[in-house]
């Protein structure tokens, strides 16, 4: 997902700035996210975060589901992050 790059590297990204509305985003809703995870390459997990991944995923809107093994990456239950 290189338009979603700066919202997954390790050590560059933040899942928190994505817009809804952003080139991530609308890649993102219109991806086989699922499909996505199961093509990630070992290469892909040592430049990527996978929890940042599901955060994007969910804040674009087109969520993995909770327990899904995304490249080894469990993803767990929705966190609450309105307090924030």
């Amino acid at each position: 997902m290189h338009a979603c790059r700066h919202n997954i590297a390790k050590k560059l990204g933040s899942p928190w700035n994505v817009n809804y509305g952003s080139v991530c985003c609308e890649k993102v809703r219109q991806a086989n996210v699922v499909d996505i995870c199961q093509q990630f390459t070992e290469v892909d997990k040592s430049r990527i975060t996978l929890w940042m991944w599901v955060i994007v995923t969910r804040r674009c809107g087109n969520d993995l589901a909770t327990g899904f093994n995304c490249a080894g990456y469990i993803v767990p239950p929705p966190q609450d992050y309105s307090y924030m």
